[in-house]
């Protein structure tokens, strides 16, 4: 089953390079296909050797000077000869109208807020998926059905109102013992929405932003089981202070960014609710050489009011989803602190790159590791590969991932 899977992926291959050898996509307009391998799913389980592909679509239309728009779409069958469904999703699809001194976005659109690398306190506003089997982290997000204003109040700062009708979570991988799960999303109501408003400088000296954010955890928190022996996953509401900082001296680089999240239980008795933190990220870059650049950053995560879960206190099944819900939240001490890593490097003329992120929980030892690289065969043809390595005791954040450990491939075409 697993060479037969590797052979369709290589069929689609060809026929995808005979077609763009044959072919010219029209103006804004641009297709991908992606052949990938994958070592071990990313949803907690011992399923191996995966071979996929995924097609995707991306048109930038321009309709009249004021008026344009964006459409991404992907088709993945991540499990070629295994059974496995594909699956179609519009990742962004909006139209923006420009007007004199303002921009208004309208559609499904992926917002992304923070200035730091790779650990964001301030992107609340659109999803990821965790468990998708592509290989770079912009692959995990997704936009959400939502309006976003920039206003230009000057040359250097812009006002930006964020309006999301409802809350559209992120996927994550979640334990098999929590199955089955009920996920209970907020109603698509006023009371609801999503709003964000932010003011960002980009200019002379320093950039900088503050923000707010009111609105829904995009990740889940486990609640009491229902009468169906069903476990509910309810979205905390959450509203965030924010504020993030870039500026460079010569060749360094330093960055900083942090959150205030306010949480329905201000007192942090609930087991079953999130608690209030503080969450910063302060780091510092510096490029060697011509391409050789390094980042560190430092990074704690402050729970306000925190209170472990008391097991004499609780049953037991509302004790097992409390310290799960502690995990997904980060949220397992009163203070967690640690350190993000990334080298980076090109060589053959920016042909072939490769890097190193590593991130480490302090606290409780944990860690992730993941190497990449990639190589630039001609202007429609790139290879990838690299591994995900998580290190730790099974009850914490990257040790209770060690299932999804695993080396992955992608081919990838353009045309």
């Amino acid at each position: 089953m697993r060479r037969l899977g590797i052979g369709l992926v290589a069929l689609l291959t060809a026929a995808a390079a005979t077609w763009a050898a044959e072919t010219q996509a029209g103006p804004g307009l641009s297709t991908v296909l992606r052949t990938n391998y994958y070592s071990s799913s990313k949803s907690l389980d011992d399923a191996s050797d995966f071979a996929g592909a995924t097609f995707q679509l991306t048109a930038l239309p321009k309709f009249t000077s004021t008026l344009d728009g964006k459409l991404f779409a992907r088709a993945t069958q991540p499990a070629i000869g295994k059974g496995g469904r594909a699956r179609g999703r519009l990742v962004e699809g909006y139209l923006t109208l420009h007007l004199d001194h303002a921009d208004l976005s309208v559609g499904k659109q992926i917002v992304a807020w923070g200035r730091a690398d790779g650990i964001n306190p301030t992107d609340n506003l659109t999803p990821r998926d965790y468990t998708v089997m592509l290989p770079f982290e912009d692959d995990q997000r997704l936009g959400t059905a939502s309006a976003k204003l920039d206003v230009a109040l000057s040359q250097e700062h812009t006002l930006t109102l964020f309006v999301a009708p409802r809350l559209e979570p992120s996927t994550v991988p979640l334990p098999r013992e929590a199955y089955p799960v009920v996920r209970q999303r907020p109603s698509g109501s006023a009371s609801n929405a999503q709003v964000g408003l932010r003011l960002n400088k980009v200019g002379e000296g320093a950039d900088w932003s503050l923000s707010y954010f009111h609105g829904h955890s995009l990740l889940p928190s486990f609640g009491v089981p229902r009468a169906d022996a069903a476990t509910a996953l309810h979205y905390d509401r959450i509203s965030v202070l924010g504020a993030d900082f870039a500026k460079n001296f010569g060749r360094f680089g330093v960055r900083g960014e942090a959150s205030y999240t306010r949480t329905r239980d201000t007192s942090g008795t609930d087991p079953l609710v999130r608690n209030p933190q503080l969450f910063w990220v302060l780091g510092v870059d510096r490029t060697f050489f011509e391409n050789l650049n390094l980042n560190v950053q430092v990074f704690q995560r402050r729970v306000i009011h925190f209170h472990r879960p008391d097991a004499a206190a609780l049953p037991p099944q509302e004790l097992r989803l409390a310290l799960q819900n502690a995990l997904l939240a980060g949220q397992q001490d009163r203070s967690n602190h640690g350190i993000t890593f990334r080298v980076g490097n090109k060589w053959l003329h920016d042909t072939l790159e490769a890097e190193l992120f590593a991130v480490v929980n302090a606290q409780r030892r944990n860690s992730l590791i993941r190497p990449l690289v990639t190589y630039t065969f001609s202007d429609h043809v790139k290879g990838t590969v690299g591994a995900e390595y998580f290190r730790g005791a099974p009850g914490t954040q990257y040790g209770s991932l060690r299932k999804n450990s695993g080396v992955f491939a992608e081919l990838r075409l353009a045309f």
